[in-house]
């Protein structure tokens, strides 16, 4: 097994934060080890959707659906050490019409 990092882009997600609800993006680090990078986007993806806070979060409407992206997955030296870091979430330039 391999240890990798993979990168996750949302966007045009309404996320209920601080009182309130905005459209953000974000993105997200993950580090998984996998059989190979296809596996660990699958990991990462399932880390993503499960993590309760963040589907807590999540207020889309079922018309306005987010985009989530692939940014990155690079294979990195097994480190039992790396921690997926946090969600960091940007205002959305372009929400959905």
């Amino acid at each position: 097994m391999a240890w990798f990092q993979v990168v996750l882009r949302g966007e045009h997600f309404l996320i209920h934060k601080d009182g309130k609800d905005a459209w953000m993006g974000f993105i997200k680090n993950f580090y998984v080890e996998a059989e190979a990078a296809d596996a660990a986007e699958q990991i990462a993806v399932r880390r993503m959707s499960t993590d309760p806070d963040f589907r807590m979060a999540v207020k889309n409407p079922a018309d306005k659906p987010p985009e989530l992206n692939i940014e990155e997955v690079t294979q990195v030296e097994a480190d039992p050490s790396l921690k997926d870091s946090d969600f960091l979430y940007y205002p959305d330039e372009s929400p959905p019409a």
